[in-house]
């Protein structure tokens, strides 16, 4: 997957956690919490690599 679509999909992570905190899933909340900030820290040195590569 290209850092583009990882950073996409790390933003729906990030936005979509708050979501399963409303729902009173807290635990559900905090895994996506951290897959989305894990995610776009992958999609930011996947970018940055691929700008060293240009």
């Amino acid at each position: 997957m290209s850092s583009r679509g990882i950073f996409i999909l790390a933003i729906t992570w990030i936005v979509m956690s708050p979501f399963w905190f409303w729902a009173e899933n807290i635990a559900l909340g905090i895994i996506w919490l951290c897959g989305g900030v894990i995610e776009l820290f992958i999609a930011l040195v996947r970018r940055s690599k691929e700008k060293k590569n240009k």
